[in-house]
C-alpha cells in the first residue's frame, strides 16, 4: 500500500523560542496536525445560534493529552475570531497567546512548556453564520422563516469551533446550544436538559456522544415539524423526520420507508443500530445528504415531497440515498476512516450497500442497473490521465476536495461488487461483519478492511489493492482457442485509454474475470484471476468449441473487447440469454471501444437498431449512449436529416406507443422510459409532432400544474424551452418567481437556461448575478446554456466577462467548478482559451486545479475522437440514406 509523506512542523522548540517574537519558521503551518505531540480526549462545545443573525458566539473546552513537552499547540480553525484562550493544567493556569493565521489554523503559544499529560484548553470566540455557503454553520430560508444547520464534512468543522479537524481524531463530544425559546434545537444525541433563560432564550444540553471525528458533529435550529416514523431495529430506536414548519405532511414516504431500511441494514451487518436516536432532517436548497450519527441530513427535495408530486424516480432516489446515508451509521460512523485517502471506505461502501439494500427492498426496481451505469460513468472518468487513484495520497485541501468524486463513490462501489462476486456474498459479508466488530468506535484503514475480509486469502488483498493503488480501468481482450481437443480462453489486459490520450498503458491488475459459456444444452460459469499481461484458461466443461462467451458475467469493473466473431455471436440468437446487466455492460463497452479507436462508430451505429428493439427499458436507454448527441461534432450539416431519420427509425414507434401522457395500465418501466423517449424524439430527432406536444403541454402546465403528470414535468418544460420563444421564457420566469416548491423552481430555472435563441440567452444569463433567485439555484441557467452549441459561446463569454462578480456572489470555492461551462467545446482554439483564462482563476479555489485539468483533457479527447470517427459517421449516414434497414 502506497504511503505518502506529511508536511510537519518541527516541534523540538526551546522555552526561549516560546517567549520570542514569531519567526518566519513558526509561520510555516502543518498540513496535518502532529498526533505525536497532542491529541484530543473529549470536547465540550457551547454555542449561541439564532436564525437570521449573521454571527454566533461559542466556547470550546478541549481536554488534550500532550504526549511530549511543547510550548506550542496547533489547532484547525477558519473564520473564527478568538476573544480569549487559556490552558489549565490541573489547578494551574498557563498564560496563552493566540496567533490567528489567514486560513485553517490557530496557533496557541504558552509561556512555558506544557506536557506530557492532560490539560484543558478553553477558547471563547465568534464565528460566521453563512447565507450563501452550505459549509460550517449556515442558514437558509423556507417560506418566511430562517433555519440554521451545519455541514462539517470535509473540513467545515473548523468554522464552528477550534478543533483537531481530521477524521483520525475520534473522541466524545458534549454540545450545549443557546437558542430562542420558541425554537427547537437538535444535535447527534438526545436532549438531557432544557431550561429557559430570562432573555427570550433557552439552554439545551445534549448527552455526550460516542467517539466521533469533528466532521460528524451536527446541529439544527428552527421552528421544525416533527413527523413520527415509528421505531426500528433490535433496540426499537425512535425515528423522526424533521422538516421546516408546515411541511411535515410531505414526509409521508420517508417516514413510511425508513424503518424498513434500518431493519435491512441491521440484518446485513449483524450489529444493532449503534446510536440512541435517529432524526432525519430536511435542509432546503441542499443538494447533498450527510450521515451525521443520530442526525442525518438530506436536501429537502430528496426527503420530502408533496404527495401529488411523488413519482417513481423520487421514490427510488429517496430509498437509495437513505440506504446510503444510513449504511454510514455503521460504515463511516461506528468505524471511521483514519485519513481522507481512504474515504472510499466510507463512500464507496455506502454506495455499494445502498444498491444491495434497495434491491432487497424493491427488487422490481432493478436498481443494480442504475448502479452499473454509475460504475460505467466512473470508468469514463477513470480513462483520463488526470484520473485519481481510489486510494489517492492526500497532501493538500485540494486533494481532500477532489477525493469526493465518482472514483471514490462509484469505482469504490464497483470494486466491492466485483470482489464480492468473486469471493461469494456470504464469505464477503462475514468479513465485513468481522471488520465492523473489530474496529467499532475506532478508526481503520484500507489495509485493515481488506485483511478482515480476506481472512487467509492473501491473494484477495493483493488483487483488490491492484485496483486501489493505481488509476485506470483494465481492458480485457478475449479470444477462443479450440486447437486440439481442449477449448481455451485466451485473455490479455491493458489500460483502457481513449483516442488522443497522452497516457501510456503499463499498468497491470489482478482482474477477477468471470465467464459464461455453453456446454451442450447447459451453461457453465468459471471465474479466474488474470494477474499477468496475458493468460490462457481452459474451459473444462465445453463439449465443443463454444460459439459464444460472455466474458464479464457479472458486469463488473473492467471492459471487454471480443476478437473474431465473438461479439456478433454474443449478440445473435445463437447466444445464451444475456442478463439485463450484461447487455447494458456490453453496450457501454461497444461505445467505449469507439472512443479508443478499436471499433468504428459506424459499426456501433449498425448494431444499435437490434439492441434498441430489446424489451428491457434499461437496454433501450443504454443504446442512446451510442446513438445520441452526435449532431454537434460528428454529423455534417448536410447529413442531419438522415441522422434524425436514423433516430426516428430506432425510437419513434416505441415513443408513439407510450405517448406523452400516463396511462392507467402503465408499468414502472413505461413510466420511466416515456420521458427518455420523448426527449430523444423532440431534442435529438427534431420530430415536429413531439416538439409541438411539448410546447402545448408546457403552456397547459404553466396555467395548471395538474395538466402534466409529475414524472413528465422536467421533460416537458426543458424540451419546450429548447424550441421556445421569448413569450414562453417570460412565462417560465414569472412562474419560477411564484413557485414555492424548490424542486419545481429548480426545473424552471434549468429550463430557462435551455432556450437556444441567442437573444433569450442574453436575457437569461445576467439573472445569475441578481437576487431574483437564490444564486445556488440560478447557477443552473449558466450550466444549461453551456449544453447547446447554439448558446455555448455566448455563455462562455458571459462567464469570462463577469468572472469576478460571479465568484463573489456564489458560494465559496464555486469558482473551482465554473470551468465545466467550457467542457462542451471540441476544438483546439477554445481549449487554449480556456486554459489561458481559467489557469490562475479557477485554480485558486479548493479543488480547482484537477477540475480544470479534467476539462482540458476532455476537450483534447473530443478533438481526437472527432477527427477519428467523423468520417465513419459520414460514411454510415450516406449509406443509411439509400439502404435503410
Amino acid at each position: 500500500m502506497r504511503l505518502f509523506s506529511l508536511q510537519r512542523i518541527t516541534l523540538a522548540l526551546t522555552v526561549i523560542w516560546a517567549f520570542a517574537s514569531v519567526s518566519s519558521a513558526q509561520e510555516t503551518t502543518p498540513f496535518r496536525l502532529s498526533g505525536d505531540v497532542a491529541v484530543p480526549v473529549r470536547y465540550q462545545v457551547d454555542l449561541t445560534v439564532v436564525p437570521d443573525q449573521d454571527t454566533f458566539t461559542g466556547t470550546s473546552d478541549i481536554v488534550i493529552n500532550f504526549k511530549k513537552a511543547t510550548p506550542i499547540l496547533w489547532l484547525n480553525a477558519n473564520r473564527l475570531q478568538v476573544k480569549q484562550a487559556s490552558l489549565s493544567v490541573g489547578s494551574r493556569t498557563v498564560a496563552t497567546r493566540v496567533v490567528s493565521l489567514p486560513k485553517d489554523y490557530l496557533r496557541f503559544e504558552f509561556n512555558q512548556l506544557v506536557g506530557p499529560g492532560e490539560a484543558k484548553l478553553h477558547v471563547s470566540y465568534q464565528g460566521e453564520i453563512s447565507r450563501k455557503d452550505m459549509q460550517g454553520i449556515f442558514q437558509v430560508k423556507d417560506g418566511d422563516q430562517w433555519y440554521i444547520y451545519s455541514q462539517f464534512e470535509n473540513i467545515g468543522a473548523r468554522q464552528a469551533y477550534p478543533c483537531f479537524d481530521e477524521p483520525g481524531y475520534k473522541v466524545p463530544w458534549q454540545l450545549t446550544l443557546h437558542v430562542k425559546k420558541d425554537q427547537a434545537a437538535l444535535s447527534n444525541t438526545p436532549v438531557i436538559s432544557e431550561t429557559e433563560d430570562n432573555n427570550g432564550m433557552k439552554t439545551v444540553k445534549f448527552a455526550e456522544t460516542k467517539p466521533l471525528p469533528s466532521y460528524l458533529v451536527a446541529i439544527a435550529v428552527g421552528n421544525f415539524d416533527f413527523v413520527d416514523a415509528g421505531s426500528a431495529g433490535q433496540k426499537n430506536t425512535r425515528i423522526r423526520i424533521v422538516t421546516p414548519h408546515g411541511r411535515g405532511p410531505e414526509a409521508r414516504y420517508a417516514a413510511e420507508t425508513t424503518p424498513t431500511v434500518v431493519n435491512l441494514l441491521e440484518k446485513y451487518f449483524g450489529i444493532p443500530y449503534p446510536y440512541e436516536k435517529l432524526d432525519e432532517v430536511a435542509i432546503p436548497l441542499a443538494g447533498y445528504a450527510m450521515e451525521h450519527p443520530g442526525l442525518v441530513t438530506y436536501g429537502a427535495s430528496i426527503i420530502i415531497n408533496k404527495p401529488e408530486n411523488e413519482t417513481l424516480p423520487t421514490k427510488r432516489l429517496w430509498v437509495s440515498v437513505a440506504s446510503h446515508e444510513l449504511a454510514h451509521q455503521w460504515f463511516g460512523d461506528l468505524v471511521t476512516t483514519a485519513w481522507w485517502n481512504d474515504i472510499w471506505l466510507n463512500e464507496g461502501f455506502a454506495s455499494w450497500m445502498a444498491n444491495k439494500i434497495t434491491n432487497e427492498y424493491h427488487p422490481e426496481w432493478h436498481m443494480n442497473i442504475s448502479e452499473l451505469n454509475a460504475y460505467q460513468d466512473a470508468m469514463a472518468n477513470d480513462a483520463l490521465v488526470s484520473a485519481r487513484k481510489v486510494r489517492q495520497p492526500i497532501e493538500s485541501n485540494d486533494d481532500i476536495a477532489n477525493a469526493f468524486d465518482g472514483i471514490t463513490y462509484n469505482k469504490g462501489s464497483a470494486l466491492l461488487n466485483m470482489f464480492e462476486s468473486y469471493m461469494g456474498p456470504e464469505h464477503f459479508r462475514t468479513g465485513v461483519q468481522g471488520y465492523l466488530k473489530m474496529y467499532s468506535w475506532k478508526n481503520a484503514t484500507s489495509a485493515e478492511f481488506l485483511a478482515a475480509v480476506a481472512g487467509d486469502d492473501q491473494g484477495f488483498v493483493s488483487a483488490f489493492s491492484s485496483f486501489l493503488d493505481q488509476p485506470g480501468v483494465p481492458l480485457v481482450t478475449v479470444q477462443i482457442d479450440c486447437k486440439g481437443s481442449a477449448s481455451r480462453l485466451v485473455l490479455s489486459q491493458q489500460r483502457f485509454l481513449p483516442l488522443g490520450s497522452s497516457g501510456s498503458a503499463p499498468e497491470l491488475w489482478k482482474v477477477p474475470v468471470c465467464v459464461r459459456y455453453p456446454s451442450g444444452s447447459n451453461e457453465e460459469r468459471k471465474c479466474m484471476v488474470l494477474d499477468h499481461q496475458s493468460g490462457q484458461f481452459e474451459l473444462e466443461k465445453a463439449k465443443t468449441c463454444p460459439a459464444w462467451v460472455e466474458a464479464n458475467a457479472d458486469a463488473d469493473g473492467y471492459r471487454v473487447v471480443y476478437q473474431g466473431n465473438l461479439l456478433n455471436n454474443l449478440l445473435s440468437n445463437n447466444a445464451g440469454p444475456l442478463t439485463r446487466a450484461e447487455k447494458v455492460s456490453l453496450i457501454d463497452d461497444i461505445q467505449a471501444l469507439t472512443g479508443n479507436g478499436m471499433l468504428p462508430l459506424a459499426t456501433a451505429l449498425a448494431l444499435a437498431p437490434t439492441l434498441a428493439r430489446d424489451p428491457e427499458r434499461q437496454v433501450v436507454s443504454k443504446t442512446m449512449k451510442i446513438t445520441t448527441g452526435l449532431q454537434d461534432n460528428l454529423v455534417e450539416p448536410s447529413l442531419l436529416p438522415r441522422y434524425r431519420e436514423y433516430l426516428s427509425d430506432l425510437y419513434a414507434a416505441r415513443a408513439a406507443k407510450l405517448g406523452w401522457t400516463a396511462k392507467p395500465d402503465d408499468s414502472d418501466d413505461d413510466r420511466l422510459l416515456r420521458p427518455v423517449l420523448a426527449d430523444v424524439m423532440a431534442d435529438q430527432a427534431e420530430d415536429a409532432a413531439s416538439i409541438a406536444e411539448a410546447k402545448r403541454l408546457a403552456l397547459a402546465w404553466l396555467n395548471d400544474h395538474q395538466a402534466v403528470g409529475p414524472d413528465m414535468v422536467d421533460t416537458v418544460l426543458v424540451t419546450a424551452a429548447q424550441h421556445g420563444d421569448r413569450n414562453l421564457f417570460d412565462q417560465m420566469r414569472a412562474a419560477a418567481k411564484r413557485e414555492k416548491n424548490e424542486q419545481i423552481q429548480g426545473t424552471l430555472l434549468f429550463a430557462m437556461g435551455s432556450f437556444r435563441d441567442a437573444n433569450i440567452a442574453a436575457i437569461a444569463m445576467p439573472i445569475s448575478l441578481t437576487d431574483e433567485f437564490d444564486s445556488r439555484q440560478s447557477l443552473s441557467i449558466l450550466f444549461g446554456l453551456s449544453q447547446s452549441s447554439k448558446t455555448r459561446d455566448l455563455d462562455y463569454d458571459f462567464l469570462k466577462q463577469n468572472w469576478d462578480a460571479l465568484v463573489a456572489k456564489l458560494p465559496t470555492d464555486s469558482g473551482a467548478f465554473l470551468p465545466f461551462v467550457a467542457a462542451g467545446f471540441c476544438d483546439e482554439q477554445h481549449r487554449q482559451d480556456a486554459k489561458s483564462f481559467f489557469d490562475g482563476r479557477s485554480t485558486k479555489f479548493t479543488g480547482g486545479p484537477r477540475n480544470l485539468a479534467q476539462v482540458l483533457e476532455g476537450i483534447d479527447l473530443c478533438v481526437a475522437y472527432k477527427k477519428s470517427q467523423q468520417p465513419s459517421v459520414t460514411e454510415f449516414l450516406q449509406k443509411y440514406g439509400t439502404a435503410r434497414p
